[in-house]
């Protein structure tokens, strides 16, 4: 399951099919140099999208796999 606290990086390394639900949200996350240090909250944030919607895709694509 997908927490708040993780970071892009981690999330893209443990479900590289995450990179679909990020790019859907606008979120061009795996180009990004803060990757590797910004939070799925932090993130989410700076790019205007909501935590709680995000979460819930990312988590379903996950159930799928």
């Amino acid at each position: 399951m997908i927490n708040k606290d993780m970071t892009i990086l981690q999330i893209l390394q443990l479900y590289p099919e995450a990179y679909e639900v990020l790019e859907g949200f606008g979120m061009k996350c795996s180009e990004c140099m803060a990757a590797g240090e910004e939070s799925l909250e932090k993130s989410a944030r700076r790019h205007n999208v909501s935590l709680s919607d995000l979460q819930e895709e990312l988590n379903k694509l996950i159930e799928k796999t």
